[in-house]
């Protein structure tokens, strides 16, 4: 991708527009800044040098966040340390971090916004800030114990047992991170290794009649102004395509091939491509193009809409449809209900259900297939018959 070469100014970052596409700018007047807009609209600053024959990137942090002159003086911090022979990258004028919320700081700054992507690395800042940082963070680094991790975790678990195990798990990430380059005792066991539970399996899936009410209630609510046009087709998108919301919400034009009824995205697992059945493409022939994105933001069509709104839209039409899904209430079980579909659907190979889904892996797979309670004895009924035909057969011929 080409980088274009611009005189950055403060006028000139209120000006920038996204359009869908990753644009990369270089400051002319500051050698090796860099700045990065995403598909998402994130916009991160970057400080690109070469250090030992290799090219490194480096993060200063994402915009309005950290200003112009703020990105502009981390990089003049990150030129001394290249100036004194260190890899700015790896650098720390201070020392190795001495507590829990120096080190997640710098795995941060020097992992998460570097190497991830940008949902995926604004997650793992919002736990580490939200959660890991005020119940941690005081820890010295080498003082945390397996202790401390399992207590923060019961604590936490009984309010949100999801988010919980997910911020153990970017504990665990950063911990084995800080061993690798040196930054704690490499000789001591992870502290944040320790039993977390998968959270409760989704047994609760919609029933037909269920699909058909909450179909019915978005086209009233749609009809009746209550929620816009774009979030309704977000909801109808996601019961015909079973892609997760994310990949529905940021969906653009250019991504879908109407002609070969093929669509790729990038998805949670890498980019990936999925049929676009005659269900879903009767949904999309009635979308207009008037943004890159198929789904743009209400106010901004240079922007695809929030993840949020897809979301008001589902729960307001279950209210209006009289379907209540308590713990479970959320846009994923559309995919639990796409998925059991298709993988209780025995003329379909195995392989073909996963590329149906989305799923690389058969563990994920059957976490997702959730046949009906009266399939599973209909099933064990005919392989009982069978059984007990065969041992009356065989001791028939023995007789």
């Amino acid at each position: 991708m080409a980088t274009a070469k611009v005189k950055m100014s403060a006028q000139w970052l209120k000006a920038i527009k996204v359009t869908g596409e990753r644009q990369e700018f270089s400051d002319s007047g500051t050698r090796g800044l860099h700045l990065t807009v995403w598909p998402s609209g994130v916009i991160s600053w970057t400080f690109r040098y070469r250090f030992e024959q290799k090219v490194y990137t480096l993060t200063l942090g994402q915009y309005p966040a950290v200003s112009l002159a703020d990105a502009r003086a981390k990089l003049a911090l990150a030129q001394v340390a290249l100036a004194d022979g260190r890899n700015p990258k790896v650098a720390d004028s201070t020392g190795k971090p001495k507590t829990v919320a120096d080190l997640l700081k710098r795995f941060v700054a020097e992992k998460v916004d570097t190497d991830l992507k940008p949902k995926t690395a604004h997650e793992y800042r919002r736990l580490i800030d939200a959660k890991l940082i005020p119940a941690l963070g005081g820890k010295a680094v080498n003082g945390l114990m397996m202790e401390h991790v399992t207590g923060f975790y019961d604590r936490e678990r009984r309010a949100a047992p999801t988010q919980a195990a997910a911020a153990v798990r970017v504990l665990r990430s950063a911990m084995s991170w800080a061993a690798e380059r040196g930054l704690r005792d490499a000789n001591t066991v992870n502290p944040a290794k320790i039993s977390i539970g998968t959270g409760r399996r989704r047994e609760r899936l919609f029933s037909d009649k269920e699909v058909s009410q909450i179909h019915a209630a978005l086209d009233g609510l749609e009809n009746d102004a209550t929620i816009s046009a774009q979030a309704a087709t977000g909801v109808r998108l996601l019961f015909a395509t079973g892609c997760r919301a994310n990949e529905i919400c940021t969906l653009r034009w250019q991504d879908v091939n109407l002609e070969t009824k093929r669509m790729r995205f990038d998805s949670k697992t890498g980019y990936m491509e999925k049929p676009i059945t005659g269900e879903a493409l009767a949904i999309l022939h009635d979308v207009p193009r008037v943004s890159p994105w198929i789904l743009p933001a209400i106010t901004d069509p240079t922007k695809a809409i929030r993840h949020e709104i897809v979301r008001d839209a589902m729960e307001l039409a279950m209210a209006k449809a009289g379907v209540v899904a308590d713990e479970n209430a959320s846009l994923h079980l559309i995919r639990h209900w796409f998925a059991t579909k298709i993988y209780t659907d025995a003329t379909i190979p195995l392989p073909v259900q996963m590329l149906i889904v989305g799923h690389k892996s058969v563990a994920t797979a059957m976490r997702y297939a959730h046949p009906d309670k009266d399939v599973i004895h209909a099933a064990a009924e005919a392989a009982s018959t069978a059984r007990l035909a065969k041992v009356a057969a065989a001791a028939k011929g023995a007789n």
